[in-house]
C-alpha cells in the first residue's frame, strides 16, 4: 500500500504568504560538522562551519540561522577566528505558531556583497527531543538507544528566517559536506555519505568522518550499536539494529533487486556512488536522500511492507523539478510510486500490479470525496495548492495511464531521456509533454489536458473507469 508522505505533512497547513525579500537570502552551500555525541547525558556538541554564498541582487549584514529550540549557540567566529556578534531567541515561526525554534542572527562587521563568500563557524551545544506535538513523525533524540540529527529537527543550522516558509526554501538548496562524528565505543554513526575513516579518540570513543558523495539537499546522521550488511558489487550497505538481522538480509536482497530492476529498465544513473540504508525506529517517518535512505524498522520486520524499499530507492531515477512545481511533489513521489509499482510487477506479477495501482485509485478517491478541492485540483495545482501528497496516488496513476498509452517500451525512452536532460537542470510539466511527444512521436495534448493541468482525470477514477477504458481516451 502507497505511504502518505511523511517528510512534510505539516506543510499541507501552510499558506506560502511570505515576502519576497524574506526567501532572498544567502545560500550554504558547505557545511563542515564536527559533532561529539554525548549519549548518557543526551547532548551533543557541534562546531558548524557554514561556508556562504550571496547570490542574491542585494548586500546582507545580518545572517539568520534556525536551530533546534534547545540547542544553544555558544560562540560564532569568522573564518580568521575573529568573534561575531549575534543573537539567539526561542520563537514560533510566523507561518506555523505551533512550531518552536531557535532563531539566531548573525551580524557581519561589514555587509557581504552580491557573490561574495564567507565562512562562519558556530559553536552550539544542547538537547533534542524532537517535534512529536506537532509533526508526529520527528521523533529525533539523543540518547543510548538510538540518535538522529537531521534538519526536520533544525539538528544543524539552516540558514533561513523565523518562517516554516524560508525554511522550505533553505532545504532546497543544495550544498556539500563533511562531517566528523564522535560516539561512544560500542556505537557506530551513520550518514547518507561517502565514511573516509574511522579512528579510536582516547580509550572511550570513535570517531567517523564523511563526506558527501554528490550535492544534497539534506544531511542524516544516526549513531546506534549499528550492524553492517555489504554488498560491495553493487557498492550496498545496510546499517541495521541488532533485532532485525534476517529483515535486514531481506532489505539488501530486496534493494539489490530493485536497483537491477530500475538500472536495467530506465539505465543507472551516472552519478551512481552506491547506496546506503538506515534501519530507523518505527513511527520515525523513513525518508530518501540523495543515494541512500532511512527506513522504519518495520519494512525490516513485516515482508509485506518491502515496496516501501523499492519506492525509496526510485527516488534515485528522478528528474531534477524546477521550482515552480517542485512543491506538487509530481518528479519526485509520483513517479517513485509508480516506479514502485513496475518493481512490484516485475517481482511478483501483473495481478499483484494491478491489485497495487486499484489501492492507489482508492486512496485518491477517497480524499477526493472528503474535500472536494483534492477531486478539483489539476496535479499542476497541487504545489500552490500544498496538496502534493495525492502524488503519490493520482500521480502515480498519471503515469500508469501515459505508460499504457505510449507502451513500456518508450515509456522507459521516457524516463531515459528526462534523466539525460533533466538530472542537473530543472524540469517543468511543460518540459515534460514535449519530452513525452517528441520520444514517443505522439500528441498526447489531450492527455496532459485531462491528467496534468484539468480534473477530467479526477471523475475517471472516482467513477471507477477500468484503465482500458481511459486509455481508449487518447
Amino acid at each position: 500500500m502507497k505511504r502518505p508522505p511523511l517528510t512534510l505533512l505539516l506543510s499541507a497547513c501552510i499558506l506560502l504568504t511570505a515576502q519576497a525579500g524574506e526567501l532572498d537570502l544567502p545560500k550554504v552551500t558547505h557545511y563542515g560538522l564536527n559533532v561529539q555525541f554525548l549519549l548518557k547525558e543526551h547532548r551533543i556538541r557541534v562546531d558548524a562551519a557554514l561556508t556562504i554564498r550571496n547570490g542574491t541582487q542585494f548586500s546582507h549584514q545580518e545572517i539568520p540561522l534556525l536551530l533546534y529550540r534547545l540547542l544553544s549557540v555558544q560562540r560564532i567566529i569568522d573564518g580568521f577566528g575573529s568573534p561575531l556578534q549575534f543573537e539567539q531567541n526561542i520563537v514560533q515561526l510566523s507561518d506555523e505558531p505551533s512550531l518552536q525554534a531557535r532563531a539566531v542572527v548573525v551580524k557581519l562587521p561589514k555587509p557581504l556583497l552580491p557573490n561574495d563568500t564567507l565562512k562562519v563557524i558556530i559553536s552550539y551545544e544542547g538537547f533534542i527531543f524532537g517535534y512529536p506535538e506537532v509533526m508526529a513523525y520527528v521523533r529525533d533524540k539523543i540518547d543510548e538507544t538510538y540518535s538522529l540529527l537531521r534538519p526536520d529537527a533544525f539538528a544543524y543550522p539552516m540558514l533561513a528566517q523565523a518562517s516554516y516558509t524560508s525554511y522550505l526554501a533553505a532545504y532546497d538548496t543544495k550544498f556539500t559536506y563533511e562531517i566528523t562524528a564522535t560516539v561512544p565505543k560500542g556505537y557506530t554513526a551513520v550518514c547518507g555519505g561517502e565514511l573516509s575513516n574511522s579512528s579510536s579518540v582516547g580509550p572511550d570513543s570513535t570517531s567517523f568522518v564523511f563526506h558527501s558523495k554528490v550535492p544534497t539537499r539534506r544531511i542524516d546522521l544516526a549513531v546506534a550499536k549499528f550492524i553492517v550488511l555489504r554488498d560491495s558489487p553493487n557498492k550496498l550497505l545496510v546499517y541495521h539494529l541488532s533485532d532485525d538481522s534476517l529483515g535486514a538480509r531481506r532489505v539488501l536482497t530486496a534493494s539489490r533487486k530493485v536497483i537491477n530492476f530500475y538500472s536495467g529498465m530506465f539505465g543507472r544513473p551516472e552519478r551512481y556512488q552506491g547506496y546506503t540504508v538506515i534501519e530507523i525506529p518505527d513511527g520515525w517517518g523513513s525518508q530518501a536522500g540523495d543515494f541512500y535512505f532511512l527506513q522504519t524498522a518495520a519494512a525490516f520486520k513485516d515482508s509485506s511492507r518491502i515496496g516501501e524499499v523499492y519506492h525509496e530507492i526510485g527516488h534515485s531515477w528522478n528528474a531534477t523539478p524546477s521550482a515552480s512545481v517542485q512543491r506538487c511533489r509530481y518528479f519526485d513521489e509520483a513517479f517513485a510510486s509508480f516506479f514502485e509499482s513496475l518493481a512490484i510487477r516485475s517481482f511478483k506479477g501483473e495481478q499483484q500490479f494491478e491489485e497495487d495501482m486499484e489501492r492507489s485509485r482508492t486512496s485518491f478517491v477517497k480524499w477526493a470525496n472528503y474535500d472536494r478541492q483534492v477531486f478539483d485540483s489539476p496535479i499542476a495545482e497541487y504545489g500552490k495548492r500544498e496538496l502534493g501528497r495525492h502524488s503519490y496516488t493520482k500521480g502515480a496513476w498519471s503515469l500508469y495511464v501515459l505508460n499504457q498509452i505510449v507502451g513500456d517500451k518508450i515509456f522507459a525512452q521516457v524516463i531515459r531521456s528526462m534523466l539525460a536532460e533533466f538530472q542537473d537542470k530543472p524540469i517543468d510539466f511543460a518540459g515534460f509533454q514535449k519530452l513525452c511527444e517528441r520520444t514517443s512521436k505522439k500528441s498526447l495534448k489531450k492527455y496532459f489536458d485531462e491528467w496534468i493541468h484539468g480534473t477530467e482525470s479526477s471523475k475517471l477514477l472516482v467513477d471507477g473507469v477500468p484503465i482500458a477504458d481511459i486509455v481508449k481516451r487518447y
